[in-house]
């Protein structure tokens, strides 16, 4: 029988938890092949928690390769090989998820190189080589070239309502390295606080740094401001223009309430987390909070990975006055982590209007994808057990599913037809049940033909 102490959880799931112990038994080779793993009654009896709990864990070790199912016998430790020139001990399943071919990939948003301007980016890039000259040669400032720093000053003023000097920006390569800078910045002795549904991959920075946060739930106005206080969170991580992944949009009278809670106590402040605030489907894009802030208590970040490509590794990040001090006092022996070509280059192709035109050729046709895409879904079979939830920005939506398949079955199945799919209740830390068979559907590279292929497998999967 398995053992493990489970009170070291800390903020992760009990599914989620018990998973990663198995796993890491597996790959230390503390549970060898073909090793028959106890029943999920046996297991749940054992560690005195639900069925359901084990059942999920074993679903996602199954879906992962780690162990396989053998009808009427039970759950059995699949052969582990060793990847040659990784770290000491490192194991993986020989059969590995990542390296098969896929019809779709709905779990995240891959640009279309036919729709970048690959002849303007190279005009601009010649030009900043012959205006620039041997400037390009020299060291580049800790926070970013002045050139960009004014220009994305001058866009935030235009489009997000933000009046912001150029020396409270800071350039680093992509919000990632951002957010390693901004945790060393404010230190070990906050608590951070991130939205339930939220986005994972920031909590796997936090862990990586040591920090402490705990999540807040949110309701449909966004964070609840009394859980910030319950939690004594110092930090709050939010995305107010374009949750994700429900896709609300704070109101303004939530958002006044934030600002007022990070004005209570020093050390408070909010990030604002604006990552797809330029992928507004109608109408213009709301204020920012920092544009709202008299406190100067909010954190400022934005990239451009997904609005131009993801190789283009630039971030940014506003910084309040009195952390900009800090910074420049405690962190600018830092150097700046982006190449001064590629900024300067950045720089031209906002200051000359191309950035700005790009984007509204991204809008048009991520709507009129979007409207094809949601009717197509619409007009097939599946829409007599599914419902969509879409808003008026972002490049996903969410697809509610009626079915007794448990989201990790789904994922399993659709895996099977050759597709990707995340579900909503991978984006909770906790109260996942409630999110049930809701899928997010990333569409940004989606044609119509494979999209009913996709239609075609979910389909055969749900009908």
């Amino acid at each position: 029988m398995l053992t493990y102490d489970l009170d070291k959880r800390g903020n992760k799931t009990m599914y989620e938890y018990l998973y990663e112990l198995i796993k890491e038994d597996i790959s230390d080779g503390k549970l060898k092949a073909d090793e028959k793993l106890p029943s999920k009654r046996g297991l749940s009896q054992h560690l005195q928690i639900s069925v359901k709990t084990v059942e999920n864990a074993y679903e996602q070790l199954l879906l992962e390769g780690y162990i396989r199912s053998e009808e009427k016998r039970g759950y059995y430790v699949n052969k582990i090989a060793v990847v040659t020139g990784g770290a000491p001990g490192y194991a993986a399943p020989v059969k590995r998820f990542q390296e098969e071919t896929y019809l779709a990939d709905l779990t995240a948003n891959n640009i279309r190189y036919d729709r970048f301007p690959f002849a303007t980016w190279a005009k601009v890039m010649r030009e900043t080589l012959t205006d620039y000259n041997t400037s390009l040669l020299k060291t580049v400032p800790f926070n970013g070239v002045l050139q960009l720093r004014e220009a994305i000053a001058d866009h935030l003023n235009r489009y997000r309502g933000m009046k912001v000097s150029a020396d409270h920006i800071i350039i680093g390569a992509g919000t990632e390295y951002l957010y390693n800078r901004l945790l060393q910045l404010l230190g070990p002795d906050v608590k951070f606080g991130v939205e339930n549904p939220g986005y994972r991959k920031i909590t796997k920075i936090y862990d990586e740094n040591g920090v402490d946060w705990d999540y807040v739930n949110i309701d449909d106005k966004g964070m609840k401001v009394d859980e910030l206080r319950m939690k004594d969170i110092n930090v709050a991580h939010v995305s107010p223009e374009h949750h994700f992944p429900i896709g609300l949009v704070m109101p303004v009278a939530r958002r006044q309430e934030l600002l007022n809670w990070a004005a209570e106590e020093p050390g408070r402040y909010i990030i604002e987390d604006d990552f797809d605030c330029e992928f507004r489907m109608q109408g213009k894009p709301i204020p920012s909070m920092q544009s709202r802030d008299r406190s100067h208590r909010v954190i400022y970040m934005n990239t451009f990975s997904k609005t131009m490509v993801p190789s283009l590794r630039i971030g940014y990040m506003v910084l309040p006055e009195k952390l900009m001090e800090k910074y420049i006092s405690t962190m600018n022996f830092y150097s700046c982590t982006v190449s001064g070509f590629e900024q300067y280059a950045m720089a031209a192709f906002i200051e000359k209007g191309y950035f700005e035109r790009h984007i509204k050729r991204l809008v048009n046709d991520y709507r009129g994808r979007r409207e094809k895409i949601c009717r197509m879904f619409c007009e097939s079979r599946l829409s007599e057990i599914s419902t969509i939830y879409q808003d008026d920005a972002g490049t996903h939506f969410l697809l509610h599913v009626k079915t007794s398949l448990s989201d990790v079955e789904i994922k399993w199945a659709v895996r099977q037809k050759g597709i990707l799919i995340n579900c909503l209740s991978e984006y909770c830390f906790a109260d996942a049940d409630k999110y049930h068979g809701i899928l997010v559907i990333h569409y940004s590279d989606m044609d119509e033909a494979t999209l009913k292929l996709v239609i075609a497998a979910f389909e055969e999967i749900f009908l």
